[in-house]
């Protein structure tokens, strides 16, 4: 086992205090597959006539010996795996060529864009798709460089450049926001309809299936989406590779109104006004992101200067509704048909409260769109 094989160098504040955060794991594998391969391309290159490496070339895998104290340098081995006999390391001179692999890797990272070294096969750029995916913007992966004290560095915009030298795209994470539209459960993706008003089709893993069930074609249910996917150089959504975490906001809108009244203070208009109650919010936003009656349009919500809210709908009548938090009492105010007042009280607190309420709302409100 060579003890100190390479040691790369992660910079960030993710990693201070010489942490390696587990998601890291993954650039050292991929750093593990390019090395490999890279290795058995630089043994062919030498040796024309063969057609395939060695039995036991590439038994080997790196190991973590240790972190360096003081900044975030995992200290890796070249080790035989278990299947393989230690000797067929240095068969054909297998550790030199993992030796050279290491190096060009290096060169690989630190040349200009339109100079990468000679030796480096060019279909082994797309490695970088996974070398480096989970850096994030400001971090570094920085690899030494040989008969030299300066280091190969790379970061998010440097992988992404590598990708593209020799494809029109390329991998990283993503963050997708919108809403759910159709599912075809047979070919098993979804169409997610995106902020921007276009849409992706999106794979769909088996274990949010009851979600995509749910929220399909909801769209007041925003889906928060975690994965993999494509971009081309204009850093435009090319396709959705795989997904790692779908996570459903139930009444997003509503959520995001009521999280603002939360925000409030004593003193909120003009060094007066009461802040409501934020265990009674609360109470009631619940409620209203449960159970708000899907065939009513939303209500601004807007906060008393007395501690309380008023919904107001853009709706014929011009309906709206003074809640108390204070007894949890719901007021509410229509103008008729015929310009009359049309008026209820629904005490909230009680067990059936919002049941009444919400269906009264359902059989009185309609929105002028309609």
């Amino acid at each position: 086992m060579n003890q100190n094989f390479v040691q790369p160098k992660f910079t960030g504040s993710r990693f201070e205090n010489s942490t390696l955060p587990v998601d890291v794991a993954r650039d050292l594998a991929a750093y593990e597959a390019l090395l490999i391969d890279l290795a058995k391309c630089l043994f062919l290159q030498d040796h024309p006539e063969r057609q395939r490496v060695p039995k036991g070339f590439s038994d080997v895998h790196l190991a973590i010996v240790r972190v360096e104290v003081g900044s975030t340098r995992p200290v890796l081995a070249l080790a035989a795996t278990a299947a393989a006999a230690q000797p067929s390391l240095f068969d054909y001179g297998t550790n030199l060529y993992f030796a050279q692999a290491r190096d060009l890797i290096a060169e690989c990272i630190a040349a200009p864009d339109s100079t990468l070294p000679e030796k480096f096969p060019k279909e082994l750029l797309s490695h970088f798709n996974q070398l480096g995916r989970s850096l994030r913007k400001g971090e570094t992966l920085e690899l030494p460089r040989k008969d030299t004290t300066q280091t190969a560095i790379l970061n998010p915009e440097r992988r992404r450049n590598l990708v593209l030298a020799t494809n029109t795209v390329y991998e990283r994470e993503m963050e997708l926001t919108g809403y759910i539209g159709e599912a075809d459960w047979v070919k098993g993706t979804f169409r997610l309809h995106l902020a921007e008003s276009n849409h992706v089709t999106v794979p769909m893993p088996e274990s949010f299936y009851d979600k995509i069930r749910q929220s399909g074609g909801r769209n007041r249910d925003y889906v928060f989406v975690k994965g993999v996917a494509t971009y081309d150089s204009w850093e435009r959504l090319q396709r959705v590779i795989s997904v790692e975490s779908l996570e459903v906001i139930k009444n997003s809108q509503l959520v995001t109104l009521f999280d603002e009244l939360a925000q409030l203070e004593d003193g909120w208009y003009e060094g007066q006004g009461i802040a409501p109650d934020k265990n009674k919010l609360e109470s009631v936003a619940q409620k209203f992101i449960d159970f708000y009656p899907e065939n009513l349009p939303l209500p601004a919500i807007v906060p008393t200067q007395d501690g309380n809210i008023l919904l107001e709908w853009d709706a014929e009548g011009d309906p709206s509704t003074d809640i108390d938090l204070g007894d949890m009492r719901a007021s509410f105010h229509i103008f008729g048909t015929i310009g009359e007042d049309v008026e209820a009280d629904f005490v909230l607190s009680t067990e059936n409260g919002f049941e009444s309420f919400f269906a009264f709302l359902s059989a009185h409100i309609q929105s002028r769109l309609t």
